[in-house]
């Protein structure tokens, strides 16, 4: 049996007093499957330039079917 990748997101944590909790997490969907974790990362980079905040943490989220034999 092997695994099949079906889809994939990204969960960005940005951080920032002006945020509940300090925190504010944003999740982006249909990751191209060929992205690295450089281009995720630049982009999380990016979008807290935009939002005058820090980006705190990037999580890889990836569904996968199983393969049945």
């Amino acid at each position: 049996m092997n695994f099949e990748l079906k889809e994939q997101e990204v969960q960005y944590t940005f951080v920032s007093e002006k945020y509940k909790n300090n925190k504010k997490t944003r999740i982006m969907k249909n990751v191209a499957k060929g992205a690295t974790a450089q281009n995720l990362a630049n982009v999380g980079k990016a979008l807290s330039s935009l939002q005058d905040d820090t980006l705190g943490a990037a999580v890889l989220i990836q569904k996968q079917n199983i393969v049945l034999d």
